[in-house]
């Protein structure tokens, strides 16, 4: 199975996929509660954010998280970070949480937050701090995640402070920290196979 492959399509098709899918959301917007509508919108807006990051970017996220991040190998384009590892995180984790979030919006609203938790913390802290600390300049997925996916995280807190348990805000931070301890670890191991 060609991972390479199968990533360009999906990340390229995004370009088309999310245009359209944030017109029907826009359309259907009055008939979902606001939350839920915000929950929806994390799609598409992960959508753009994933073009930015392997599309429209002169060095796709991959190779920059590997090359030329603290987290990378330095000298390895396919370490920590390889083809099977972009899919997983993005096809096999992220989509489907935030689907199945936004589908469980009335019934344990936590579910979609835990994603937002981890767009608010890891991937800002990403793309605006740890990426920047050292040499200030352009990472992929910078321009997206500043204007969609911050905004968006930022605005479904407040939405979701009027309501929201104890309960919802303590299951989100779980699930989205077993989210980020998963890639950490997993980043980890790579690394570590790598060096051995």
């Amino acid at each position: 199975m060609n991972m390479q492959k199968i990533n360009r399509f999906w990340q390229s098709a995004n370009l088309f996929l999310a245009p359209v899918l944030l017109v029907v959301l826009i359309y259907y917007k009055n008939s979902m509660p606001f939350y839920q509508f915000l929950l929806w919108l994390h799609l598409p807006f992960l959508m753009l954010h994933e073009c930015e990051e392997y599309v429209l970017s002169p060095l796709s996220f991959k190779e920059f998280f590997n090359l030329k991040s603290p987290f990378g190998s330095k000298t390895d384009p396919n370490f920590p970070l390889d083809e099977g590892y972009v899919f997983q995180v993005n096809i096999v984790i992220a989509w489907p949480v935030i689907i199945i979030g936004a589908l469980l919006a009335n019934i344990a609203p936590w579910v979609g937050f835990s994603m937002m938790i981890f767009e608010l913390t890891v991937n800002n802290f990403m793309h605006t701090i740890i990426f920047q600390s050292a040499k200030p300049t352009y990472n992929p997925g910078l321009i997206t995640n500043s204007i969609l996916l911050l905004p968006l995280g930022t605005i479904t807190f407040i939405t979701a402070l009027p309501f929201f348990q104890w309960q919802d805000w303590v299951f989100s931070i779980i699930l989205g920290g077993i989210i980020c301890g998963l890639l950490g670890y997993k980043t980890r191991s790579r690394l570590a196979k790598l060096k051995r």
